[in-house]
């Protein structure tokens, strides 16, 4: 009787040991597949500067412990959404491997600014990895030429206060509300006595000059620099306009202004130049004398 007992009680210690298990057995984490930049000549496997319209290649080496289905590579240009770029048959490929290592080349944007590339494997049950890289677009340097421009102010009678960047010509705002499209930067001064330049977009510039009926109100994006007088005359390429032009540095649509400032603007209007903008000196005749710096054409 006492054999029997026993026997049963370890029987139910085996089928609590078996319960206890399958209820604690959980299915392993999935693995996802690894992915590496390759390193060497030729190569690109880091993020960094490139020269606009430039070639580069990628090596892309993974593996993992399924097999890997897809490639998939999309581009981000100056931090708007990602899209598959044109002309890339290898962007969408079926893999089928458990490793494998392939070249990717491709060419940057021909203008200066930025663009992300991502790079993503993927295994049949959906596991995933990307990695990308970061290309900061600079342009060659081109030679400079420099323009002196005169501005007056909305006080004056007979001087424009609005500059088209595209031409570079200065216009009285009767010419300037007929062609708002073209016009970029307006030379304002307040009740105090303080200059500053203007976006015809701003809402400082529609305090003084009513310019919320214009057809167009461009958004001039305008910025002071670090940049001396000295520099300023020094410059003979546009290595620092490009910095300038690249920068992540914010920007406004209203900056006041004094004799010796140095200020970047980037007009919005279709063919306006970006350009350095020289404040030469402040006249008591409601006027200003400005150097402008942009590419030679």
């Amino acid at each position: 009787m006492k054999n029997i007992k026993f026997k049963m009680f370890i029987a139910l210690l085996t089928v609590s040991a078996l319960t206890f298990t399958a209820c604690t057995t959980e299915d392993p984490e999935p693995t996802k597949p690894k992915l590496n930049f390759l390193a060497g000549d030729g190569y690109t496997s880091t993020d960094g500067d490139i020269v606009s319209g430039s070639d580069f290649k990628v090596g892309l080496t993974a593996s993992h412990d399924s097999k890997i289905e897809t490639l998939v590579v999309t581009v981000s240009y100056d931090g708007g959404t990602q899209v598959s770029p044109l002309n890339c048959t290898l962007c969408d490929t079926t893999i089928n491997k458990e490793t494998f290592t392939i070249d990717f080349m491709n060419t940057v944007e021909n203008k200066p600014g930025n663009e992300t590339w991502f790079f993503t494997i993927a295994d049949k049950d959906g596991n995933s990895t990307t990695k990308s890289i970061t290309f900061n677009r600079t342009a060659l340097p081109k030679a400079v030429r420099k323009i002196d421009i005169t501005l007056g102010n909305q006080k004056s009678s007979n001087v424009g206060s609005t500059l088209n960047m595209t031409d570079m010509s200065v216009n009285l705002l009767s010419a300037a509300r007929a062609s708002a499209a073209m016009m970029d930067l307006i030379y304002v001064v307040d009740d105090n006595g303080s200059s500053s330049f203007g976006a015809p977009s701003s809402d400082d510039v529609n305090a003084f000059l009513k310019t919320s009926d214009w057809s167009a109100r461009n958004a001039t994006k305008i910025r002071m620099t670090n940049l001396t007088v000295g520099k300023f005359s020094a410059m003979t390429d546009s290595k620092e306009l490009l910095a300038e032009f690249t920068s992540s540095a914010a920007t406004t649509q209203w900056q006041e202004i004094k004799s010796g400032d140095v200020i970047f603007v980037n007009p919005v209007s279709a063919t306006g130049k970006f350009a350095l903008v020289k404040v030469s000196s402040i006249g008591v005749d409601d006027t200003i004398s400005l150097e402008i710096l942009v590419e030679d054409e």
